[in-house]
């Protein structure tokens, strides 16, 4: 029985990596298209600051509200069979949320003119163009962040009832949308890029359409109603506002670093820190996203009937799991980060061989949060099962706090630029994955630590094995002078790198890298 369950949740999160895959691959082609038709430039500049905003309003909304409060509370229901009396909260939950963020969509467009300068000073100060026309393109994409969010729900639902394949391809569709909005319409005038926000907008309402069909049979006990009186909505209520704050955190940072970033550096330089903070998210965002968002549910459930040992067993294989990638991932990054850029963003457009180095160098100091954001994400995910959302909110306001510190240290005492903000990322949730483990290993009375320790005892050596060997791969393959070369060669980098790390993971007797290499002779074999 324990063995059936341990697969569904390694199904679940199969399925939940290999959508978030093609998620970040169709998003990878939204980014790689974007930096090709404009380049490092003031038009990229303005969109990426129009989008700041409306981010914030959708990750405290969905990935708030939703992650940390709807998806625990209606799984722990549907576990103990209560699915109509869990429903009666959520209805009320979901109207009041769709409400609020109407609310929030329309104050986003009157008052643009003064939001866009708060959370990019520096376009203020350096070319009033650029201002402008981020202003516009934030009232031509606030309503886009409306249907998202409906959509998010949809997925939140679909999630809480473990229908994970339903809900875990649509974000696909969205960012499929946008980049050929993009490729259609995106150009360095003004009125060209307002075109592509448009299509940015078209493409998120057809992202909630195809959801909300695939949701709809599970919207059966829903009612359009609010009753404030109820227990089970007031419960919702509690744990949504410390987790609504606490999941604001990171978007809050993101606005600090774009102000601290528009202060900081020159034409081009948000762009270019955009660029680099979603290449290091590609390997976050596919495992530690996905092996977070699959087993929320699952330890909701156990934490709901009882299952305390359960519990922490999954959540120390999941973050073992996760940094199984991550740890390699990091080191791969910071070697092979000017051939990754080269990669993903050089296609002949308006990115050229002399924006690499810029974004390659912000790459550098990104890339050690895949480690550290990778615990973070499974370790708040294991609060928001306990329904303890007010620790991570904590936490989180003491990372605020020190990325105002360090980013007035980094932008004004420093020349680091646009690389600053990055470093000061990877400070602060260094900082906080600490806290956030032995808060936990506190709170439930010891999380399996000997299991973790023993882990890293292991990943880090075979992390730095592997390091050295791509530093010295790098005298011997060819330099490509080709776009096929440059794939070609680091292909094979990363394979061979991957070889080297698990092979010496295996001699160390590594279960993450046992269980792994079971799994895939396995199904090489058949068996």
């Amino acid at each position: 029985m324990k063995n059936t369950k341990d697969n569904r949740m390694a199904s679940a999160a199969i399925i939940v990596m290999s959508s978030m895959v093609l998620s970040r691959f169709t998003g990878f082609i939204r980014e790689t298209l974007l930096s090709w038709k404009v380049g490092l430039s003031w038009v990229q500049d303005a969109y990426i600051a129009a989008f700041t905003v409306p981010d914030l309003i959708y990750v405290l909304l969905v990935g708030g509200t939703i992650s940390a409060a709807l998806v625990p509370f209606l799984s722990g229901h549907l576990e103990r069979g209560e699915e109509e009396e869990g429903w009666k909260a959520a209805s009320s939950f979901i109207t009041t949320v769709v409400l609020g963020l109407a609310i929030l969509s329309i104050l986003g467009i009157v008052f643009a003119p003064q939001i866009i300068p708060a959370v990019a000073p520096g376009f203020a100060e350096k070319d009033p163009k650029v201002k402008e026309l981020a202003i516009e393109l934030s009232r031509i994409i606030f309503p886009s962040v409306s249907f998202i969010m409906l959509a998010g729900i949809c997925n939140g639902i679909l999630n809480s009832y473990k229908r994970f394949a339903l809900a875990a391809y649509g974000p696909s569709i969205y960012n499929l949308g946008c980049a050929a909005s993009i490729y259609i319409f995106a150009d360095t005038d003004p009125q060209s890029m307002k075109k592509a926000a448009v299509g940015v907008a078209v493409s998120a309402f057809l992202y909630f359409a195809i959801q909300f069909s695939f949701s709809f049979s599970r919207y059966k006990f829903y009612k359009p109603v609010i009753r404030f009186r109820d227990t089970g909505f007031q419960k919702l209520i509690k744990q949504a506002v410390p987790s609504l704050m606490a999941s604001s955190v990171t978007q809050v940072n993101v606005i600090i670093s774009t102000a601290f970033v528009t202060l900081a550096a020159a034409e081009g330089g948000l762009s270019a820190f955009r660029n680099a903070n979603t290449l290091w998210q590609l390997p976050y965002g596919i495992f530690a996203m996905g092996v977070g968002t699959a087993m929320l549910p699952t330890l909701s459930g156990k934490f709901a009937t009882g299952g305390l040992d359960e519990y922490r067993n999954t959540l120390t294989r999941s973050l073992n799991s996760v940094l199984f990638v991550a740890v390699p991932s990091s080191m791969g990054f910071i070697i092979l980060r000017e051939q990754i850029v080269r990669a993903v963003f050089l296609w002949g457009g308006r990115f050229t061989e002399s924006d690499v180095p810029a974004v390659a160098y912000i790459l550098a100091f990104f890339s050690f949060s895949m480690i550290s954001q990778s615990v973070v994400a499974i370790i708040n995910r294991a609060f928001y099962a306990l329904q303890d959302t007010k620790t991570p909110l904590f936490v989180g306001i003491g990372s605020i706090i020190m990325n105002v510190v360090l980013g007035s240290i980094f932008t004004f005492y420093t020349r680091l630029g646009a690389a600053g903000m990055a470093l000061s990322y990877t400070i602060i949730s260094t900082v906080n994955s600490i806290a956030l483990i032995k808060l936990l290993n506190k709170k439930v009375n010891g999380i399996m630590m000997e299991k973790f320790t023993e882990f890293l005892k292991r990943s880090v050596p075979s992390t730095i094995i592997m390091g050295i060997f791509l530093y010295m791969s790098e005298y011997v393959l060819p330099e490509a002078a080709t776009k096929t070369g440059q794939l070609l060669t680091l292909a094979a980098a990363i394979i061979a790198g991957a070889l080297v790390y698990v092979i010496i993971m295996l001699i160390m007797r590594s279960e993450e890298a046992i269980y792994f290499y079971k799994k895939f002779l396995g199904r090489f074999y058949g068996k």
